[in-house]
């Protein structure tokens, strides 16, 4: 009551609100043009869906920030969202930048390389790509037919003689004046002309001038000409040509089964589509306008911005999502809602390639069904939105390393993965290792942030460390259980058989609880487990691996 009172009293001005739970945690951050109005709909609309009434069934205080504008909202919600990563917003695990080509047309010798982080410098950049594996390609390739210098400023000046990429033909040699300054800049044009997506212009001259020596005579140089048009033949057919338009774009496909939301982006630079990268999300309390807003909002902050954006859905406010872009980025971009012709080809391709992408994933074991049934069958005071479990590896306590997986909504998260390397134990003792890395995870940077559900690779052993160490540093409120795969024997036809059950350790209970074989809820706690197995085991052997060649160096 105290809180509807609260929000019957919130502005009647645009801004941004934070919804908090019991712990004050920020569970979600949202915009509105009436605050007022906005949060009202929350407590008194009975049409929610089931995800958005759990939501706010755990709201216990709200807050907000007025703004001069609905724009100033939007952009405000965005680095808000960042920052916090509440649970029920939409965001991203995976914030690496793309890679970039880089042509530094400033200097006087040019050079080509990858970057990861775009200047606002004098350079001409070309991209994103979706891979590193991918721009490598692209840079091999356009070497052997534009033989520009990808060496540091630093080897370049300190050259006396040409390089091993001299020798094999990817690179004319500038550093020792090997070609003119005019010839140089000439090949860089040229590949500029040819990243821009002039491809008919540039081989139209490049095969007059190889007639032309021909004629001459000059065969030597008619034959490197003739060598490039074959390495662009290759190039070429490596890219998949989708339009004639010079233009950059970005296509956005969505598709959602369930409770689980499948979004793919089609990168197409000059007419070429160069790649796709493919985000998954859980438990989104968004309209399917709202969510492709607050992506298109998030991703574009740093990110390249293309000519255009093709989209599926319309989002929310589309001509203020534009603005907010240009206001971001400075530079204009135009979003394409509801495309016609080949633009709406190509949005249905990304749709299927992100059915696709869903149909290679186990949905049933991420949904909010599994971790509403997890809840029920392991009776745990809150819901398992976050799930840390963690793991201890050593063989007879050498190397001994202990790993923390994050599973957030059902999913894991690397971006809060982490490892620990024992420092205070010696020798093998599984239960004093437990009780290290737990209370380094309980007294670390991210302390504030508890989980749901701690869950511990053992049995009762690794459950009561567990429980020392909440005890210790006075936590409260947090569901703890130990996951372990134990033996039992088992009557089957008259005779006795030998068997793996998983079973579940729980605080105040002397009986662990077996589980059921192949329900959604058993197959989740596997794989989790399985995870931190795999996590803490890969670091096990790299620090084992490590010891061995500096043991062997030493000899």
């Amino acid at each position: 009551m105290m809180l509807l009172e609260k929000v019957k009293k919130a502005p009647t001005k645009p801004g941004v609100y934070l919804m908090k739970s019991r712990d004050q945690k920020i569970i979600y951050i949202g915009k509105a043009r009436i605050l007022r109005n906005r949060l009202s709909s929350y407590f008194q609309s009975k049409d929610h869906t089931a995800r958005i009434q759990t939501m706010v069934n755990r709201i216990q205080d709200v807050e907000w920030i007025v703004t001069h504008s609905e724009l100033e909202a939007l952009l405000l919600e965005c680095t808000l969202i960042k920052k916090h990563k509440p649970r029920y917003n939409v965001h991203f695990r995976d914030d690496k930048s793309y890679p970039y080509l880089r042509i530094s047309v400033q200097e006087k010798w040019p050079q080509i390389s990858i970057v990861r982080c775009p200047k606002r410098d004098e350079a001409l950049y070309f991209g994103p790509y979706p891979s590193a594996y991918v721009i490598r390609d692209t840079l091999r390739l356009l070497t052997k037919i534009f033989p520009v210098r990808d060496c540091s400023e630093t080897k370049f000046k300190n050259r006396s003689r040409p390089c091993l990429s001299y020798d094999i033909g990817i690179c004319s040699a500038p550093c020792v004046g090997y070609v003119s300054e005019k010839a140089y800049q000439s090949i860089v044009q040229d590949l500029i002309l040819f990243l821009r997506g002039k491809n008919k212009t540039f081989m139209r001259g490049l095969k007059e001038t190889m007639h032309t020596l021909s004629k001459e005579l000059n065969y030597e140089q008619a034959a490197k000409i003739r060598d490039r048009l074959s390495a662009i033949h290759v190039f070429l057919e490596k890219q998949k040509v989708v339009t004639r338009s010079s233009q950059h774009q970005d296509v956005l496909g969505l598709y959602r089964q369930d409770h689980h939301w499948e979004l793919v982006l089609l990168f197409i630079r000059s007419g070429n589509l160069l790649g796709k990268k493919a985000f998954s999300f859980s438990g989104v309390v968004s309209s399917e306008n709202d969510f492709l807003e607050s992506f298109i909002a998030q991703y574009y902050e740093d990110e390249f911005l293309p000519d255009e954006i093709i989209v599926s859905q319309v989002p929310s406010n589309l001509k203020l999502l534009e603005r907010s872009l240009k206001e971001r980025q400075g530079k204009r971009v135009k979003l394409i809602a509801a495309p016609t012709g080949e633009k709406k080809a190509w949005v249905e391709m990304a749709i299927e390639n992100a059915k696709e992408a869903v149909r290679g994933k186990n949905i049933e074991l991420r949904g909010p069904q599994v971790l509403e049934a997890l809840r029920k069958k392991l009776n745990l005071k809150n819901d398992p939105h976050r799930i840390e479990c963690f793991d201890i590896s050593n063989i007879q306590g050498d190397q001994a390393v202990g790993s923390r997986v994050t599973f957030m909504e059902g999913e894991p998260d690397k971006n809060l993965y982490r490892r620990y390397q024992i420092k205070t134990v010696s020798g093998p003792n599984d239960f004093a290792m437990m009780y290290e890395v737990l209370s380094r995870r309980f007294r670390g940077k991210d302390k504030d942030t508890a989980p749901d559900l701690l869950m511990v690779d053992g049995g009762k052993g690794q459950l009561a460390m567990a429980l020392r160490v909440l005890k210790e540093l006075e936590i409260e409120n947090l569901d703890v259980c130990a996951l372990a795969k134990e033996k039992a024997i088992h009557a089957f036809q008259g005779e006795l058989q030998e068997k793996k059950e998983e079973r579940i350790y729980l605080p105040g209970q002397k009986n662990p609880i077996v589980l059921k074989e192949k329900t959604p809820e058993t197959l989740l706690l596997q794989r989790i487990r399985d995870e931190a197995h795999r996590f803490a085991i890969t670091y096990h052997r790299t620090l084992r691996s490590k010891a061995f060649l500096a043991k062997e160096s030493n000899q």
